[in-house]
């Protein structure tokens, strides 16, 4: 019976999330629209950053926990340059390189995880991103040297709460 309630949880979560994904319409966000516009549109970002080069990002996390994030850059002048739905398998593997990339540039590439984990004994920190390829659920846990922020590795892998099959 357990198993049953759990499953049926899952599946009320997951629709959940699934429309909530929809409620931003990046479609709508094109480049040269003013921060006001955005906002108009799309409400106050999530989470909002500074970038280099005086260029700001802001991040409009959909779901819960995040299983969508889209960044939305703006230049000096406040206007959009770009706007990405950035948690994908693509991004992940293009965008993190063991031993190079920083926390801080995962932050700007994601914005922030779902979930962070620290391992003292370790000198480890684990930050865990969960996003969508089709209408599988998968996570990444990115792992840092603690005392550096730095990159170790990172896995992607079937998130195993949604991927429960019935036999």
């Amino acid at each position: 019976m357990k198993a049953v309630t759990f499953l049926r949880s899952a599946a009320l979560a997951a629709l959940a999330s699934s429309l909530l994904g929809c409620a931003l319409n990046a479609s709508r966000i094109v480049p040269g629209s003013s921060a006001a516009d955005v906002k108009a549109l799309a409400g106050s970002p999530s989470e909002q950053r500074p970038l280099a080069g005086g260029l700001k990002a802001w991040y409009y996390v959909m779901g819960p926990e995040g299983w969508t994030t889209y960044r939305i850059r703006l230049d000096a002048n406040d206007r959009v340059l770009d706007v990405e739905q950035v948690l994908t398998e693509g991004n992940f593997r293009a965008r993190l390189t063991a031993n190079s990339t920083t926390r801080n540039d995962v932050l700007e590439s994601f914005g922030r995880p779902a979930l962070v984990t620290r391992f003292p004994n370790l000198a480890e920190e684990v930050w865990t991103y969960r996003y969508r390829e089709g209408t599988r659920e998968y996570l990444n846990d990115i792992h840092f040297e603690a005392a550096t922020g730095i990159v170790k590795s990172y896995s992607l892998y079937p998130d195993p709460a949604y991927n429960v099959y019935l036999a």
